[in-house]
């Protein structure tokens, strides 16, 4: 017999950028593909690239994805406007049960430098904490500026390294 386990409920919250718009963090389920898709089919190109480091899979990946997210292992959180557009995503995903995960974000380009790549990050690092993640990695492009002065802003970045095109980033999340 299969133990039955409990998704565990995420709080949206609302957050207020530098620029004054505020937008609702909450967690992604299945009902929020269309929002995925035209937030994807919206994107820019080059922020397509520097996300999926190099050519993005096909939308439906996506979808995939995100209907076989569990809310433990593998989770993510949307930023949306007050419109109800979807203009950032973070996401975490690990082994089963593992204290390391690897991260991914995305935030449209006309939300870039207001703070909403840091409110995504701590918000997913808070989230993954009460799931057991104690670690965050992520592997990017080294021209990938807008993520490397996200980084720099983060506070809880252990370290940052860099080799052949591509950078490295460990979070420790019980840093912070």
């Amino acid at each position: 017999m299969t133990p039955v386990t409990t998704r565990p409920s995420i709080e949206e919250t609302w957050v207020v950028l530098a620029d004054g718009r505020c937008v609702r963090l909450r967690e992604l389920g299945p009902d929020d593909a269309p929002a995925l898709v035209a937030a994807y089919d919206a994107a820019e190109p080059d922020d397509l690239r520097r996300r999926f480091m190099g050519c993005p899979p096909p939308a439906s990946y996506l979808v995939r994805q995100l209907k076989a997210a569990d809310g433990l292992n593998h989770l993510a959180i949307g930023a949306f406007s007050q419109v109800g557009e979807l203009v950032g995503v973070a996401q975490f995903d690990r082994s089963d049960g593992e204290p390391d995960a690897e991260i991914a974000i995305a935030v449209a380009s006309s939300w870039q430098t207001v703070g909403l790549g840091t409110d995504l990050i701590t918000r997913l690092a808070q989230i993954a904490r009460t799931r057991g993640v104690h670690h965050f990695k992520a592997t990017f492009f080294a021209d990938n500026l807008p993520l490397r002065r996200l980084l720099r802003d983060a506070n809880s970045l252990v370290t940052t390294t860099y080799a052949a095109g591509e950078g490295f980033a460990d979070f420790d999340l019980d840093a912070t």
